[in-house]
């Protein structure tokens, strides 16, 4: 809502169709009280009072919540994109995730900087940082012995599909096939098995458990390496030497 005037949102809406959409909302302090300063109204208050948000719509951050926005958001179908470690990074605070799942919500994960990029590691995040805020354990798993790293990732590929309008996920017919696989020798997973293997892989493993990697069914990733990789470290170290030079 910094970026986007009411008349400009009100106009963008109808073009998207049936299609998602995307805003980024009350990333920052300083966000929330420029949106006050302007409407009177914080940016999420804002948005479900003006604009027509719904199950298409994906909220990035919607980090700086009251307990009434968070109720809100969550009933309105919407999905939080969550972007943990760029969040951390950035100093932006704490998404209200316990209290949003509590209402219903769904969310997402993604990254709005290259500073880290993994799935493991911003979902991993996302737990630690409720776990520091609330000074508990397990915060996210939903129920006493369940397992965290299961609640985080259907909890994750749900809100991700919706806000990518896929009306399936997962291994299941129909499904777009993005598809991961693991090794499973990799010492953080050794003699594991069923939800504890996707304990080990977002809490202890991380990226160096990954496989394979399918993107609609287009094999990018074996072994654990992309198949541009190699090119694309050579021409991205050249054009840094290039800047620095």
């Amino acid at each position: 809502l910094r970026a986007v005037a009411p008349d400009e949102l009100a106009a963008i809406i109808p073009l998207a169709g049936a299609d998602p959409i995307h805003i980024h909302a009350a990333e920052q302090v300083r966000e929330v009280g420029d949106c006050l300063a302007w409407s009177g109204q914080r940016p999420v208050e804002w948005l479900l009072e003006h604009a027509p948000v719904d199950q298409r719509w994906c909220l990035i951050h919607a980090t700086h919540m009251t307990e009434q926005e968070v109720t809100a958001l969550a009933g309105s179908g919407a999905v939080a994109g969550l972007c943990p470690i760029t969040e951390a990074s950035l100093g932006d605070g704490i998404f209200s995730a316990r209290e949003f799942l509590a209402a219903g919500g769904r969310f997402g994960v993604g990254t709005d900087s290259n500073v880290l990029v993994g799935v493991a590691d911003e979902l991993r995040q996302l737990e630690y940082g409720q776990r520091l805020k609330h000074r508990e354990r397990n915060v996210l798993s939903g129920r006493p012995g369940a397992s965290t790293g299961r609640a985080l990732f259907d909890h994750a590929l749900a809100g991700g599909a919706q806000a990518l309008a896929q009306a399936k996920s997962g291994l299941v017919p129909g499904a777009r096939a993005d598809i991961v696989s693991l090794d499973t020798t990799h010492p953080s997973l050794a003699g594991r098995s069923g939800d504890a293997v996707l304990d080990g892989w977002l809490f202890a493993a991380g990226s160096d458990a990954i496989d394979c990697v399918w993107a609609g069914g287009d094999k990018l990733v074996a072994g654990g390496r992309h198949r541009l990789r190699d090119s694309a470290r050579e021409r991205f170290n050249a054009s840094v030497r290039r800047l620095v030079a």
